[in-house]
C-alpha cells in the first residue's frame, strides 16, 4: 500500500479503536525501489501490532518470528502463547540469537535477495514470452510472488485440478486473498523455490494451459 492509503487505514484504526495487525513477512526481501514505512512507525499510539518471521530470511525450520507492538498488548499475546505452546523452543531462539550476534544475518539476507531478484527477473521474463496476451501480471519489487489475473469470465479455483492434471503445474486460486469472496480470476505465483530453469518450464507449461483454456472458451 502507498504511505498515503496506510495513513488513511491507521486514521479509521485511532477513530474506531481497533487494532491493525501488520503482517510482514517479505519486508527485507526487496530487490528494487524504496522500502516505506511501516504503517507501526507511521502510527506511533499502539494501534497496529507488526509481525516479522526468520522463515523467509535465516531457516523456514526454525519457525521463528518476532512480535513488535505496544507493551499491554503483547503481554496479552505471551498468555496466549502460553496457553497455546507454552514457548517457542529456547535452542532454536538461541541459535538465531547467536547467528545475529556474529553478524552473520545481514550478509545472508544480502544473498538471498539477489538469488531470488535473479528469479524474479527469469520468471518475469519467462511469463512475457509465454503467456497469453490476455493474461496480466504484477511486477513487484520484493517478495516470493507475483499475483495474475485471467480474463473475468474464467475462474482460477475451478481450473486449478485441470492444470494441475494437464501441465503438473499449480498455482494459489487468488479468491484465497480477497475477504469478500472476488477475486475468481486471479491466482498468486511463486518463483522462489524452484530453479531459473524448472521456474521457465512452469511459466511455459501454464502459458499453454491457459491458451487452451482460452481458445476453448
Amino acid at each position: 500500500m502507498t504511505e498515503k492509503r496506510r495513513k488513511e487505514i491507521i486514521a479509521l484504526a485511532h477513530k474506531y479503536d481497533v487494532l491493525i495487525i501488520e503482517d510482514s513477512p517479505y519486508r527485507e526481501l526487496r530487490y528494487e525501489g524504496t522500502t516505506p514505512k511501516t504503517m507501526y512507525e507511521l502510527d506511533g499510539t499502539g494501534h497496529v501490532v507488526m509481525l516479522g518471521t526468520f522463515s523467509k530470511i535465516f531457516c523456514p525450520g526454525f519457525r521463528i518470528g518476532w512480535v513488535v507492538g505496544h507493551p499491554d498488548v503483547l503481554d496479552k499475546i505471551v498468555v496466549g502463547k502460553q496457553a497455546t505452546d507454552l514457548c517457542t523452543p529456547p535452542f532454536t531462539q538461541r541459535i538465531a540469537a547467536r547467528y545475529m550476534e556474529k553478524g552473520l544475518l545481514s550478509p545472508k539476507i544480502e544473498e538471498i535477495r539477489q538469488m531470488y531478484s535473479l528469479k524474479q527477473k527469469g520468471f518475469l521474463q519467462a511469463l512475457d514470452q509465454y503467456m497469453p496476451e490476455e493474461i496480466t501480471w504484477t511486477k513487484p519489487e520484493g517478495g516470493l510472488f507475483m499475483m495474475a489475473s485471467v480474463p473475468k469470465h474464467l475462474d482460477t479455483g475451478t481450473l486449478l485440478l485441470e492444470c494441475i492434471k494437464e501441465q503438473k503445474v499449480a498455482y494459489v486460486a487468488g479468491t484465497s486473498f480477497f475477504c469478500d469472496g472476488g477475486g475468481t480470476n486471479t491466482m498468486r505465483l511463486n518463483f522462489s523455490y524452484e530453479t531459473l530453469e524448472k521456474n521457465e518450464e512452469g511459466a511455459k507449461r501454464l502459458g499453454t494451459f491457459f491458451k487452451d483454456v482460452l481458445a476453448k472458451k
